[in-house]
C-alpha cells in the first residue's frame, strides 16, 4: 500500500473511532483535563437533564457530520468537498455557541472555564497554528519535528500567550479557512504538498479534542441559580470582549465565522432556557425574566444594566 492510500485509510478508520467515540460518552486516555469533583446537588437545585440531553444530541450529531465531512475531504479532496467541510465546522460552531448559557454554568459549576476557554480562544496569532503567506513556515502544522497529537496540541495550547491557539473551533477555522480576505486555497489540502497531511491531521485531532472537552462538561446534575448567574455574567464578558476587539490584522485575529456567529447567536442562546429552568431561576433572582424578555427586544443593554445593579448576584 502506497503512503497516500495508508495515510487515508488510516483516517477513515480513525474518524470512525471519533464517531463511535461521541456516540457512546466515552474518551480516549489522553483527552480530556482532569474533571473537577462534581458537587452534590442542593435544595435549591434547578434540575436540567432534559435540557442537557438535548444540547448533547445536537452537539454529538453537528460533530459527527463535520466529521464525516473531513473524512470525505480526505479521500477526494476538491472544492465541492471543502466548501461542505467549511459548512459543517461552521454549522458546528452555531451549535456550540446556542448552548453557551448551560456550557457555561457547567463550567462555573465544575470549576472548569479554562477547559471551556480552549474550546473557544480568540483573538488568536493565526501564524502560531499553521503557516501564511507572509510567513511560509511558521505554526505547528508546518513543523515537521513536533508530533502532531492530541497531548502535544493541549500542551502547546496558550504555551506562553492567551492567543497562542492550539485548540479550539477558531483554530480550527483559520486552519480550515485560512486568516486573510481571500480564503485558503484547496491546494493546502491535496496530496503531500503544502504539508496538507499535517493539516488534515490536525483538524481532526482537534475536532476529537473538543468532543472530549465537551464530555467533560456534560452531565445530568442539577445546577444553582448562583452557576447561572456565573454563566450569565460571563456570556456578557464574552459579548464585551468582542465589541472592543480591534479590526484583525496580520498578527491577532478573529475567525470571520466567529464574529458573525458570536454577534447572531449569542444573545440568542439565552432563548434556549427551559421555561422550567426559568422560572426556578426566577424565584431566586426576581425580575430575571423581565430583564431576559427586556434583551430579546433591546439588545444587550438591558442585561448589562442588571448585572451593573447587581440584580445577579
Amino acid at each position: 500500500m502506497n503512503p497516500v492510500t495508508a495515510m487515508k485509510a488510516s483516517i477513515t478508520v480513525m474518524a470512525a473511532a471519533l464517531l463511535a467515540l461521541a456516540l457512546s460518552g466515552c474518551d480516549a486516555p489522553d483527552a480530556p483535563a482532569p474533571q473537577a469533583e462534581q458537587p452534590e446537588p442542593a435544595q435549591s437545585s434547578i434540575r436540567v437533564s432534559d435540557w442537557q440531553q438535548q444540547h448533547r444530541q445536537q452537539f454529538e450529531a453537528a460533530a459527527a457530520r463535520w466529521q464525516q465531512a473531513l473524512v470525505t475531504m480526505d479521500q477526494e479532496a476538491d472544492q465541492d468537498s471543502l466548501d461542505a467541510a467549511r459548512l459543517a465546522l461552521a454549522d458546528w460552531y452555531e451549535t456550540f455557541t446556542a448552548q453557551t448559557l448551560l456550557l457555561n454554568a457547567r463550567a462555573c459549576q465544575l470549576d472548569q472555564q479554562a477547559l471551556l476557554e480552549r474550546m473557544d480562544s480568540w483573538p488568536l496569532y493565526p501564524g502560531y497554528i499553521d503557516a501564511m503567506p507572509q510567513w511560509p513556515e511558521s505554526g505547528l502544522i508546518s513543523d515537521p519535528y513536533l508530533e502532531m497529537d492530541r497531548k502535544t496540541l493541549r500542551l502547546q495550547h496558550g504555551a506562553t500567550d492567551a492567543a497562542e491557539a492550539s485548540l479550539g473551533f477558531a483554530a480550527m477555522l483559520v486552519v480550515l479557512n485560512g486568516s486573510g480576505d481571500a480564503l485558503r486555497g484547496l491546494d493546502h489540502f491535496q496530496g503531500q504538498d503544502n504539508n496538507a497531511p499535517r493539516r488534515l491531521r490536525y483538524l481532526k485531532l482537534a475536532g476529537e479534542q473538543a468532543v472530549a472537552d465537551y464530555q467533560s462538561l456534560s452531565n445530568s446534575l442539577p445546577v444553582s441559580a448562583d452557576n447561572l448567574d456565573c454563566a450569565l455574567s460571563r456570556i456578557i464578558q464574552r459579548h464585551q470582549k468582542l465589541a472592543s476587539s480591534a479590526v484583525n490584522d496580520d498578527e491577532l485575529v478573529i475567525p470571520d465565522v466567529v464574529r458573525r456567529t458570536v454577534n447572531d447567536r449569542l444573545l440568542a442562546s439565552l432563548e434556549q432556557l427551559p421555561d422550567s429552568a426559568a422560572s426556578a431561576w426566577n424565584e431566586s433572582r426576581p425580575g430575571l425574566l423581565d430583564t431576559l424578555a427586556a434583551s430579546a427586544e433591546e439588545g444587550w443593554g438591558p442585561l448589562e444594566a442588571w448585572q451593573l445593579r447587581g440584580d445577579g448576584e
